[in-house]
């Protein structure tokens, strides 16, 4: 799949997504000025959250869309980075609030409402959109693995297991909401599912932060450059520098080579290619520039 029809897919995904959720917003606001319940509130902040981030990755698939190759010539790996971490970030921050707030109901404990099994047969419904949404994003993030496709694969997954999750919280709530114990169910559960959704939002921030401050590759992928590097020795004078950093799904490299003054630019081309196919067996999708200095 090309970038282009990758974002458009992920573009509609996106819309059908946005239409899905707003009336289930409306739903669930509703249920939490009805139920007031725990529970239904953090799925409130989460659908919040959800919202927002769906409009941001439909705008920005929409804009990736078109053929920006001269308004981008470094390509748009930095445009994905900074929507994958504003998404990611606001995923991060609505489970901090949760998290929060499930401590909090855990010292105050309140027992459930009985109207807390009408918002169940909301969360039967979420659950049957959640699968179909989830279903589909994972094909998309398979065969068009951009910053944005995975953020939204995250966001997918969490909507789905937040939702499952509740469902099953809720109707163990509501058949004990006369026990002591209902009133602690949805806490715990909610502070279990936040912390196993942060983990993997800390983990993109910090990706995506790796990728907008160009840092260098690790040094293990360095060595394996040098590896490479050590087999064409004999096809150059000097070697200088490696500058390398990721860039969205791709990982550029810049070798900083001298060559003898009756090397032919043929030659520097066909070393070019050839380490540009051994890095790409290493790297996957890669591109490999000979810079060439004074000898």
């Amino acid at each position: 799949m090309s970038n282009k029809s990758g974002y458009k897919e992920q573009q509609n995904l996106s819309i059908a997504q946005l239409l899905a959720e707003a009336p289930n917003f409306v739903a669930v606001v509703v249920s939490a000025i009805l139920s007031r319940n725990l529970l239904v509130y953090i799925d409130l902040l989460d659908s919040s959250m959800y919202l927002i981030s769906l409009g941001l990755i439909i705008f920005l698939s929409r804009k990736l869309t078109k053929d920006l190759r001269y308004e981008y010539n470094y390509g748009v790996g930095k445009i994905e980075a900074i929507a994958s971490l504003l998404c990611d970030g606001m995923g991060f921050f609505g489970l901090l609030i949760t998290l929060g707030f499930s401590v909090q109901a855990i010292i105050i404990p309140e027992q459930p409402s009985d109207l807390v099994i009408a918002v169940v047969g909301l969360k039967i419904i979420n659950v049957g959109f959640d699968t179909a949404f989830f279903v589909k994003q994972r094909k998309i993030t398979k065969i068009h693995n951009s910053a944005i496709s995975k953020s939204n694969y995250a966001e997918a997954l969490s909507a789905l297991l937040f939702d499952s999750v509740a469902l099953v919280s809720l109707f163990a709530m509501w058949l004990l909401r006369a026990t002591p114990i209902g009133g602690y169910i949805a806490p715990v559960v909610s502070i279990f599912v936040a912390i196993y959704l942060m983990v993997g939002y800390v983990k993109r921030i910090r990706q995506a932060l790796t990728e907008l401050t160009d840092k260098t590759l690790p040094e293990e992928d360095q060595m394996k450059i040098l590896n490479i590097l050590t087999r064409h020795y004999d096809s150059y004078s000097q070697f200088y520098a490696i500058n390398s950093h990721k860039s969205g799904d791709v990982t550029r490299i810049d070798i900083h080579l001298s060559f003898e003054w009756d090397t032919k630019v043929e030659g520097v081309i066909n070393l070019q290619k050839q380490m540009q196919d051994e890095l790409e067996d290493q790297f996957g999708n890669c591109i490999v520039k000979l810079i060439v200095e004074e000898n």
